[in-house]
């Protein structure tokens, strides 16, 4: 009996000096931690989770869930290589999207490069870019015109040059971004290793830190990738001219094109044979339809307004910003035919619209005793009525689609300079 009291007493002094001291606020770990055997798992224990045998039944870790020290250690260690074979294929694919970066930015200034002739004989040769290529193109366009377009020459190289600095100041701001990801990836790979050199109970203590880490790191991967996939990048500067020396840059140049009509004409149907390439059937327009029709190197909003006698009126709205007016007559009724001279008339005294161009479109031209065009142009007096104005008649089929490329065939003619029309 005596000899059990000794033991429990030695058992009692001994408690204190066993058991791990729980950490501070902010604890500095000391040089090595004692191997004590078992991690404390509740959330409440987490900022000093090592215990003993003895906490694990007598201190402040009783009843607590726990795992055996170095099984909970060598699962982090899992966890940080996993996360360093992400943050390597992380990395990779920042320095290729860094590389692209420099490449692009090279192709569009251009510079200096050091070639051998035939002889073997070096010498540093000037390459352009694609800024100067760009420049070199409006040059040569304004280079047949006369001394009057001088000053379209220089503000169409003003475009230009506006466009190429937006585009490099873009580009380099991307490369300053990259590089400042690439800092931080470095970084967090830095401190995984230091982490994976460390003793069990350090690679404990920086498992909260370690898991901050790679959800900023998996945030950042998420927004780079959302990046990399809608940017395309291109070096390339298309540029496009109008027929009144404007400069355009870029893969499409936007059109705004106003369908109108009586109702029943087939205003709809041309839209949607452009759009889809398919027959829709006939359906009253009540309010408009708006579509984008991409053809060749011009994009056309077009704006299919309806034709009956009570919408007509409204038809005023959409003449802002028209560039092109597409009038459609149905070739079948010729009792309509003054109604449609009338609005067609009335659209022509319009101020908004003095600048537009006029595509008039004589549909249903399949239709057996459908008014051939040149009827139409008669009977409508339109040499008379469109004096002064760009303007084309075109005999179609909305059904079938004849006649209607022919169309924007016309419209993309007058819209574009000859000769650049198919610049991609």
């Amino acid at each position: 009996m005596r000899m059990r009291l000794i033991l429990l007493l030695c058992t009692a002094r001994f408690v204190p000096h066993t058991c791990v001291p729980s950490a501070p606020s902010s604890p500095t770990p000391p040089e090595r931690w004692p191997n004590t055997g078992f991690v404390c798992l509740e959330d409440g224990c987490q900022p000093g989770p090592l215990m003993c045998c003895v906490c694990k039944e007598y201190g402040k870790h009783q009843g607590h869930k726990h795992a055996v020290l170095e099984a909970e250690a060598n699962q982090i260690r899992a966890s940080i290589l996993d996360m360093a074979h992400c943050i390597r294929s992380f990395t990779e694919e920042v320095s290729e999207y860094s590389r692209k970066l420099v490449g692009i930015v090279q192709q569009i200034e251009g510079g200096e490069q050091i070639v051998e002739d035939s002889m073997g004989m070096a010498h540093t040769e000037h390459v352009p870019g694609t800024a100067e290529s760009a420049r070199s193109c409006v040059r040569a366009y304004f280079a047949d015109l006369h001394e009057t377009l001088c000053r379209q020459e220089e503000m169409a190289l003003s475009v230009v040059d506006a466009h190429v600095r937006e585009r490099l100041i873009w580009l380099r701001q991307q490369q300053e971004d990259m590089t400042i990801l690439l800092s931080q990836v470095s970084t967090a790979c830095l401190h995984c290793e230091k982490t994976l050199q460390q003793d069990d109970c350090r690679v404990i203590l920086a498992k909260q830190e370690i898991n901050r880490l790679l959800e900023t790191l998996q945030k950042q991967q998420q927004q780079f990738t959302e990046l990399a996939d809608h940017i395309q990048l291109d070096a390339g500067i298309p540029v496009t001219f109008t027929k009144d020396n404007r400069v355009h840059i870029g893969p499409k140049m936007e059109i705004r094109v106003v369908t109108l009509g009586l109702d029943g004409a087939g205003k709809t149907t041309i839209l949607f044979k452009l759009k889809q390439d398919e027959f829709m059937q006939p359906i009253p327009t009540i309010g408009f339809n708006v579509e984008t029709v991409e053809y060749k190197n011009l994009k056309f909003t077009i704006w299919d307004v309806g034709g009956k006698h009570k919408l007509r009126p409204l038809w005023k709205h959409y003449y802002l910003n028209t560039q092109a007016v597409v009038f459609v007559i149905d070739s079948c009724h010729r009792d309509r035919l003054m109604e449609s001279h009338s609005e067609l008339a009335k659209l022509l005294t319009e101020k908004e619209l003095r600048d537009a161009l006029l595509l008039i479109f004589a549909n249903k031209q399949d239709v057996p005793g459908a008014v051939s065009v040149e009827e139409m142009t008669e009977l409508l007096s339109l040499h008379k009525l469109c004096c002064g104005r760009s303007w084309h008649i075109q005999g179609c089929d909305a059904r079938s689609g004849m006649g209607l490329h022919e169309g924007l065939d016309w419209l993309s003619r007058q819209l574009v300079a000859a000769g650049v029309l198919d610049v991609a």
